[in-house]
């Protein structure tokens, strides 16, 4: 996709009422600069100072030359900007403020001129006073004008379909805008980890302007920046995309500190800066397990089937979910050596996720439609004819945090679907708790190490007392104190890789004398378990009650993580805890705390945060536990939210954020018999009637438990259910219909106003 930043401003004016603006050339130099450097647009020279007429004839271009389908357009004005009668018109050097139909340009124009060119996605921004004055319904109405056009003269427009179109104005309509705010704090925003990691290909452009509007709230500026999304392009965000996002970013799962550190030892390498490491030990790399994994290879080989599945046990950290990417990792190498595929194989990671999410990637992989239901599916895999290889970790972290049923519920279905489906190899990692007929002798249990995987754990704990966090970190000690201290390091450990990593982040926290001072033999030293040598290393590495406070939020989260783009996550910890949380205060617990987080993709594909180990995160809970943490999160949520609301309906820009959206019915299912009070932060008569939302929320999760538990439903419910779509909302919404030229209808759902839409696909 190609993206073209086209520029113009006037800071000089011809009419006596329009005073000069000092900032407009730097702000056009500052944007220009950050779409080419940063974002890889390509730029003609900004337009300055020109008339109407001038600006007008070289936006609209060549009409003999148009835009290729699949560019993106961004076009920025700055300078000074008046609203009559409903439309925003851009005052040009010439302009008469008195006469601006005869003398400015429209900005709902730059919608018609865009389009002429054969734009399809588009992005407006609006650098001026009183830039949302009419500027999103006179936009609008162009929009809805030249799709009339287009239905009308459908084959002038051939391929020039608008797919994409937004807009983002630097002031509402009652406000001036101040000189050169609005362009450094986009720039600030984009520069900005808070607005996406290097996991996120794209940065979205709500939480780009939330950010805009956070740091001119920092900055004492009355000022407010607005968006308005009129066409959504169903591929993503297509206007903004992340300069920190990388290709080659390490496999998810690894720690941020894993994760930045290898970047760095690429970029590093890439540049010539320094050499890259003879032989790199990858944060996934599995380390020892030989017998373990050949066992799971000769099982998945098995040419009879086993009829049972098989399950890897062992306490938290022994290194279940290494060992299983190791094996996806040896089955994807195989299966791409053969000429003929004998074998399929899926690799699924169950944390925080539900039997269903199981039976939808499961589906997918065979080609079925998501949502098949289970006995049609299961159908299906019994006439294959090759081996069907299921691979799923993280068993014992399914459902809501501390769950115990969901877990239970996953691995009777996996243990029953490998009885069922002669074909069926399934190899799943999971915690046992007294279930004995999930129990067999076949079993492989890591917590009875070998000693061949004790000279591996040696090898690992001399290279991590080196580089703590893989290629391109250091630990601040020497290869021979390093080798000292290893023996002693594996003791403490007791051939548990999360403790060994533990207690090794917090020996090189400090200093090499630290290291050290660790003894050979530590025999006469019990083996640490994971809450000691977690709580140990966090004390030695971010003793901060604020850090505590932040990473305590990631630990009662659900699904992959809390967004900090939007300030989801630092404003929900601080009504958590009473304390006010900024953008700095997470930046430094990411810093001080990155060897116990990590970064991982929502479903909007935004970057969100989560704690490394599910252990780990089970130790804050549980710390948590004596101020009622759950509680305390569920309550921070659901004012959240309610702020959030209040504040859409002073901004209709706004967006609820999707984890709210998709996880806070569940929050409130784990805490079935609490009331939820009406925020005390946003009080008033338009405050929402949470109570009546959380019966609307609670039927969803009914439903779904209904479908999920196989409860006896008629048949044509049953039908209904899986084919339809519920919405449920307070008030009536609005409901449009559209076809197209080729008889494919659309229905749009429209909340009512300061209402929102509970929506579940089953």
């Amino acid at each position: 996709m190609n993206g073209l930043f086209l520029a113009a401003g006037s800071s000089d004016y011809a009419h006596g009422e329009l005073c000069e603006l000092g900032g407009v050339r730097g702000d056009l130099e500052r944007l220009r600069r950050l779409f080419t450097r940063s974002l890889g647009y390509a730029a003609p020279p900004a337009l300055l100072n020109e008339s109407a007429s001038t600006l007008r004839g070289a936006l609209g271009g060549d009409p003999e030359v148009c835009f290729d389908g699949d560019d993106t357009v961004v076009v920025y004005y700055t300078g000074h900007g008046a609203g009559t009668n409903g439309r925003h018109y851009l005052l040009c050097a010439d302009s008469d403020p008195d006469r601006p139909a005869a003398t400015a340009l429209g900005t709902d124009d730059l919608v018609r001129l865009m389009h002429e060119r054969g734009a399809r996605r588009l992005l407006l921004v609006i650098d001026t006073c009183y830039a949302a004055v009419g500027a999103a319904e006179s936009i609008s109405e162009a929009a809805h004008s030249v799709a009339l056009d287009l239905g009308q003269r459908p084959q002038v427009y051939v391929d020039r379909r608008l797919k994409a179109f937004s807009v983002i104005s630097a002031a509402r309509d009652y406000e001036r805008a101040g000189d050169s705010r609005f362009s450094e704090a986009l720039v600030q925003a984009v520069s900005s980890e808070a607005c996406g990691g290097a996991r996120a290909r794209q940065l979205m452009l709500e939480d780009i302007v939330d950010h805009i509007n956070r740091a001119l709230g920092r900055s004492g500026a009355s000022q407010h920046a607005t968006h308005a999304t009129l066409l959504s392009d169903p591929g993503g965000h297509p206007f903004f995309p992340n300069p920190r996002y990388t290709h080659d970013t390490p496999p998810e799962g690894v720690s941020l500190a894993e994760q930045r550190a290898l970047l760095k030892s690429r970029d590093g390498a890439a540049s010539g800066a320094r050499p890259a490491s003879p032989q790199p030990l990858t944060p996934d790399e599995l380390v020892g397990r030989d017998e373990a994994l050949a066992r799971l290879e000769t099982w998945c080989a098995a040419p009879a089937p086993p009829r049972r599945w098989l399950a890897v046990t062992g306490s938290p950290g022994s290194g279940k979910s290494a060992l299983l990417r190791a094996l996806s990792r040896r089955l994807a190498r195989s299966t791409d050596a053969r000429t003929e595929v004998s074998a399929s194989y899926l690799s699924v990671n169950m944390r925080h996720r539900w039997l269903e999410d199981l039976t939808r990637e499961i589906a997918v992989s065979e080609g079925a439609p998501p949502d098949t239901p289970p006995e049609q599916l299961e159908a299906g895999l019994r006439t294959r004819v090759t081996p069907y290889v299921l691979l799923v970790d993280g068993v014992e972290e399914a459902g809501a945090p501390g769950d115990v049923t969901e877990p239970e519920r996953v691995a009777r279905y996996l243990n029953g679907l490998a009885a069922r489906v002669g074909q069926m190899r399934v190899v799943a990692t999971w915690r046992p708790a007294g279930q004995d007929d999930l129990h067999s002798h076949d079993d492989v249990d890591l917590d009875g190490w070998a000693e061949d995987d004790r000279d591996a754990l040696l090898q690992l704990a001399t290279r991590l007392l080196l580089e703590p966090d893989g290629p391109g970190s250091a630990g601040g000690c020497s290869p021979r104190h390093a080798r000292e201290a290893a023996p002693g390091v594996v003791r403490r450990s007791g051939g548990n890789h999360l403790v060994l990593r533990l207690e090794i982040q917090r020996l090189t926290a400090s200093s090499a004398a630290t290291v050290r001072s660790v003894p050979a033999d530590s025999a006469s030293e019990s083996p640490l378990t994971v809450p000691e040598a977690f709580r140990r290393a966090l004390a030695a590495r971010c003793s901060d009650p604020v850090v505590n406070a932040l990473l305590t939020g990631l630990a009662f989260t659900h699904g992959t993580g809390l967004p900090w783009a939007g300030g989801l996550w630092p404003d929900t910890v601080s009504r958590m805890f009473g304390m006010t949380l900024t953008d700095g205060h997470v930046r430094d617990a990411l810093d001080s705390a990155a060897p116990f987080v990590a970064e991982s993709l929502d479903s909007a594909g935004r970057s969100v945060y989560r704690l490394h180990h599910e252990a780990c995160a089970q130790v804050l809970r549980d710390d948590a536990a004596k101020i009622d943490g759950a509680d305390r999160m569920l309550r921070a949520l659901e004012e959240e939210r309610v702020a959030r609301e209040a504040h859409a309906r002073k901004e209709p820009g706004r967006f609820t954020d999707p984890y709210l959206t998709e996880h806070l019915p569940r929050h409130r299912s784990e805490r079935p018999g609490r009331t939820t009070p009406r925020s005390p932060a946003v009080p008033g008569p338009g405050t929402p009637d949470i109570a009546r939302e959380e019966h609307l929320a609670d039927l969803h999760v009914w439903i779904r438990r209904l479908l999920a538990d196989g409860v006896e439903i008629p048949p044509h419910l049953r039908e209904l259910v899986r084919t339809t779509i519920l919405i449920t909302t307070l008030r009536t919404p609005r409901i449009e219909s559209l076809q197209d030229e080729q008889g494919r209808k659309s229905v749009t759902v429209r909340a009512a106003s300061g209402e929102s839409l509970h929506v579940t696909e089953f």
